[in-house]
């Protein structure tokens, strides 16, 4: 195989390599004052339970007591030789670490371990995944103190590895044929697929289904006879994935092939059913490793709304579908007065906290053909976090020469118990702000959304320069670019705004919809 990969590769593994065994050798060895029938005693008892294993032999990787689902998969992957297995988890959720290293050197400790392939997306991919366990055969001061010297011979670079007692270890890039892979009578009897999928291929089903086959035929068909544990480890990347094939719910609908154990593990769930739960009730599935807090400030504000809900919660987002990226324009806004008049719009979301929608604000105004987007607050907070919000954003478009502003939210929540909270906060501010209920009838929400795409298309649209870089505006843009996959409640708003202040102007959408473009910007 070595063959394959460019000298940049095999640096950049071997770097990896020796990075793995310096890690591998961290763990301490044997305790020189343990007897001989206590050190008998802990093997029994550790080779009885995975956790203890894990914690014991692989410190450096247990930092974190195991969740629930590490726990589960565990249980359930050991107690079965014939195990079709797959584990739909979140990134950073330690699939791998598991899946590929400490599962099988646990069945290994345990004399039920014959020969391990990974396979994944490439060659070089594959090739990084069999170094970690390479690294620890051959360097886990406290694994061979216990159950003795293991590596044998072999190379990553070659693809394959062997341990003293003829286990085989071997590496597969995804359509590489693994036919015929055994280390003298011995066949692998455990095969995970690791990553399998990448985003290159799901863009191409014929690609895909000859990757669902390979993986069901070329690799499946490694075992020696019916024993053997087939493991599939990854995130849903795309609706009809690789994964999702092989699972058997590639379509809404569809039913999972019942043959296939499923663990599906989303980062924020019911702690009591495990059902994913992104309201303010939902907590981390791995609590044991992440608090909530962590993950939304750590993880999820820096890599965007579209990419957590791919990476932590297994939804396909099919981006610009309707709305294009590159339609959104930005100009710097000029003086408020300029503006005839402005109008703000609220969707406050719902109030029953088992939903996680998002509450929106948009402040909108129009010169000539084109609207603007003055200022806008899109966040997942409390109903009292949003009303301050709008109390302020009506306070800067005054001072900053607004002169008739329009305050508006949807009327079945003017008659709701948020209309308080503005109540109570204008005891703070000395006055009421003016707000009204939009009780128009309104039609379907996703060609209410739609419709606003002839204004983007003819760049009608135009955000304020000063947003550009707000967490609010980065929160509308992963919406709109997501629609109608992701939270709507953006433009949402912003459909309700644009709707006012043509109602205000007696104009139609249709009748905008000409001209030219304007160039020269203030």
């Amino acid at each position: 195989m070595s063959q394959n990969l460019t000298t940049k590769q095999q640096k950049e593994l071997q770097a990896y390599y020796d990075s793995c065994k310096r890690i591998a050798a961290m763990a301490d060895g044997a305790d020189p004052t343990e007897t001989e029938a206590n050190r008998q005693a802990r093997i029994t008892k550790l080779l009885g339970n995975y956790s203890a294993f894990c914690q014991y032999y692989f410190p450096q990787f247990c930092s974190s007591p195991l969740g629930w689902f590490h726990k589960r998969a565990a249980k359930d992957i050991l107690a079965d030789p014939n195990i079709f297995a797959v584990l739909e988890w979140p990134r950073a959720h330690a699939k791998s670490v598991h899946a590929d290293m400490m599962l099988p050197m646990f069945l290994k400790a345990n004399g039920e371990l014959n020969g391990m392939i990974i396979g994944s997306n490439n060659q070089t991919k594959a090739l990084g995944l069999l170094i970690d366990i390479q690294a620890q055969l051959e360097s886990n001061a406290r694994y061979i103190a216990d159950f003795g010297q293991q590596y044998s011979h072999g190379d990553w670079a070659e693809g394959n590895f062997s341990t003293l007692d003829g286990t085989g270890f071997w590496a597969f890039g995804r359509g590489q044929s693994p036919r015929g892979t055994r280390k003298g009578q011995k066949r692998p009897d455990y095969i995970v697929l690791d990553d399998v999928d990448d985003k290159e291929i799901v863009r191409n089903q014929d690609r895909v289904i000859e990757a669902v086959n390979w993986a069901r035929e070329d690799m499946f068909g490694c075992f020696d006879g019916l024993r053997g544990r087939f493991l599939v480890v990854g995130n849903r990347i795309h609706r009809a994935s690789i994964l999702a094939h092989l699972v058997g719910d590639v379509e809404e609908g569809d039913v999972v092939n019942p043959e296939i154990y499923h663990l599906k593990v989303f980062a924020l769930e019911n702690p009591k059913t495990h059902k994913e739960d992104q309201s303010i009730d939902g907590v981390p599935a791995w609590k044991e490793r992440f608090t909530r807090e962590q993950l939304e400030k750590n993880i999820w504000a820096k890599i965007g709304y579209i990419s957590t809900q791919r990476e932590y919660f297994h939804k396909h987002m099919e981006l610009g579908r309707i709305f294009k990226s590159e339609w959104i324009k930005f100009t710097p806004m000029p003086n408020l007065a300029a503006y005839s008049h402005i109008v703000t719009y609220n969707d406050p979301s719902f109030k029953d906290t088992k939903k996680n929608d998002y509450k929106a604000i948009l402040a909108m105004g129009k010169l000539g053909k084109d609207y603007h987007v003055l200022a806008m607050w899109i966040r997942q907070a409390t109903t009292g976090a949003m009303v301050k919000a709008h109390y302020d954003m009506a306070e800067w478009l005054e001072s900053q020469g607004a002169n008739l502003v329009e305050h508006w939210m949807e009327a079945n929540f003017i008659q709701d118990l948020i209309l308080e909270d503005y109540v109570t906060e204008s005891v703070t501010r000395g006055y009421m702000l003016p707000i009204r209920g939009d009780d128009r009838k309104k039609p379907d929400k996703y060609g209410r959304i739609e419709g606003m795409t002839p204004l983007y298309e003819r760049g009608l649209i135009w955000f304020n320069e000063a947003i550009r870089n707000t967490v609010d505006f980065r929160n509308f843009k992963d919406q709109l670019i997501g629609f109608p996959a992701s939270h709507d409640d953006g433009p949402d708003a912003q459909e309700g705004a644009i709707y006012k202040i043509n109602k205000r102007l007696q104009l139609s959408v249709p009748a905008i919809m000409g001209g030219e473009r304007r160039n020269s910007r203030w």
